[in-house]
């Protein structure tokens, strides 16, 4: 039932006191799911801010202090498109003082605002119904794979997700009007390529959309749709992609080397070779598909897909009876339709497969729900109004553990990941300053400490270890494109210019030549706390006492 139903139907036959009542019982509904919502945002930053430190986040994290001082690609390593570096180089300026992980992380929290948000704006205007925005919004908050770090850690993984959802849902929406809104649809089209410039992965979005954008509305003629729908999303594309094109004009072969071969050449070839010492990875599509099992098919994906299968069959059901069925939206539905598939088909392309790959999916469910529930017959509406309000119950009990121990987190900031992270930069500063080491880069493949700290890094390992790994299994012609040294060359490397400091503990295998290097050079292990990490507790080397 939408707000402006429910308000009819108060209308409608009752006296002032009954009217007045039932507002007074609208008002306490809404304040109840208010208050809810506000308890699971306040979990979901808990938890957040508590999520164990991972790998991926030397990638995106560093580059927000790095970006002050040097070049993205030309300096340092960057495998992904720029615009969540950017991202995140923004919310470090605006929030510098909380720290370098937090104000990062502040940034994946906004990000799950304007995604939750912007899918409860979407649903509500496609299916004029608040049950279903509500359901959907509780849905995703109860994720288990966005509660993962997909959407917990400060990597590009959530960021593309608000964006194509914007951009889809604006589409969806103004196609549905008679005269769409042409400044609506540039928006929608910039939002597309903001998705993209955040994550590669984020192209599969547009192809439907494109296709749509000269068959919708399918009653308007072809040359309305091509000018008045196909012309401002193009525009928008455009605009929004306009930073991608300049990169790949003026530095095609750094960009594509970056961006293109590492994902098809050194980055395979080295999982090929490590893939047995990390958990949760797949090499084929058999351990794809078992990956893909585990985010789809259960928890709350499994509901939503289970709640879009029974609109889909009560919406045929309807049909056969000779009930009227919207049918000026199944145009709609098929974009819809072929995004998720596209979205599903290439989560299964990545080698290696890591859960986070397959969770684009997940946001095209709640638009194709409410489409269904767009296209039953008003009066027939009450009908799907049950399963949704189970499904919110079933919701809330699959988040309990996850998010119950977030509100826990709140009560505990010190404790916090960032917190650590931050006390951690400044002890390693003290123990560097207080010691009087000389002026040199701190040599690590964690280097969140010291950027944290405010002390030089090598732009070998600038965003952690991924670089310096593939370094055996990179040509040579593609590894002139790269800031990187291999073992072989971290002795000359350490000769020219000598660390101030060694910090390891964190990968016993990646690190042995920096310990074996600091060794024969005189370091030697100096006591420093709130070093550790989920990986290791860290272990600081320096010539001076």
């Amino acid at each position: 039932m939408s707000v402006a139903d429910f308000h009819n139907t108060l209308q409608n036959g009752r006296t002032h006191t009954e009217v007045e009542r039932s507002r007074a019982q609208f008002v306490l509904i809404s304040g109840v799911i208010a208050l809810v919502l506000f308890v699971m945002l306040a979990a979901l930053y808990g938890r957040m801010m508590g999520f164990g430190l991972r790998r991926d986040e030397m990638l995106f994290v560093t580059p927000a202090e790095l970006l002050g001082q040097w070049q993205l690609y030309q300096d340092f390593f960057y495998n992904h498109v720029p615009y969540s570096a950017w991202y995140f180089r923004g919310f470090h300026l605006v929030f510098e003082d909380v720290g370098l992980l937090a104000a990062a992380r502040f940034g994946v929290f906004f990000a799950w605002l304007l995604l939750l948000s912007g899918l409860g704006w979407v649903t509500f205007r496609i299916s004029k119904s608040w049950i279903v925005a509500l359901f959907f919004v509780v849905a995703l908050l109860t994720c288990e794979p966005l509660l993962a770090q997909a959407g917990m850690a400060a990597t590009n993984n959530l960021l593309p997700l608000p964006f194509a959802v914007l951009g889809l849902g604006l589409f969806i929406v103004e196609t549905m009007k008679d005269q769409p809104n042409r400044f609506v649809l540039i928006i929608a089209g910039v939002c597309l390529s903001i998705a993209v410039g955040m994550k590669v992965s984020a192209v599969v979005f547009i192809p439907p959309v494109v296709i749509g954008a000269f068959l919708l509305p399918l009653h308007k003629p072809f040359s309305h749709r091509a000018l008045k729908v196909a012309l401002p999303m193009f525009v928008g594309g455009i605009l929004g992609a306009l930073p991608l094109f300049w990169l790949l004009i003026s530095e095609p072969q750094l960009f594509l080397a970056h961006i293109l071969k590492f994902h098809t050449g050194p980055h395979v070839a080295y999982w090929q070779a490590n893939a047995a010492g990390e958990p949760g990875i797949a090499m084929g599509l058999v351990g794809k598909l078992q990956l893909a099992y585990g985010s789809w098919l259960s928890g709350a994906g499994l509901v939503m897909i289970i709640t879009l299968f029974y609109l889909v069959w009560v919406s045929v059901a309807d049909k056969k009876s000779g009930d009227v069925v919207q049918p000026g939206y199944l145009g709609q539905i098929l974009v819809v339709l072929g995004v998720l598939v596209l979205t599903a088909g290439m989560s299964l392309v990545p080698t290696p497969g890591f859960q986070q790959y397959y969770i684009q999916p997940l946001v095209c469910i709640p638009i194709l729900c409410a489409l269904y529930y767009r296209r039953l017959p008003r009066d027939h509406r009450h009908k799907v109004v049950p399963i949704f309000g189970a499904g919110l119950a079933v919701l809330l009990l699959l988040g309990l553990p996850r998010l119950g121990p977030g509100l826990a987190n709140l009560a505990q900031p010190a404790e916090f990941t960032t917190s650590k992270i931050a006390r951690g930069g400044a002890a390693l500063r003290q123990a560097v300053v207080s010691r009087g080491a000389p002026e040199g880069p701190v040599a690590t493949l964690f280097p969140i400490y010291p950027v944290e700290a405010g002390l030089p890094v090598y732009p070998e390992f600038a965003t952690g270890p991924f670089a310096y790994r593939i370094a055996d299994f990179t040509d040579p012609s593609l590894a002139e494109n790269y800031t990187m040294v291999g073992e072989d060359e971290l002795k000359a490397l350490f000769d020219a210019t000598p660390p101030s400091a060694f910090l390891l503990g964190y990968d016993s295998v990646l690190e042995a030549p920096f310990l074996q290097y600091a060794q024969a050079n005189g370091y030697r292990q100096i006591v420093a706390e709130d070093l550790g990490n989920r990986y290791g507790k860290g272990v600081l080397l320096m010539k001076y006492p």
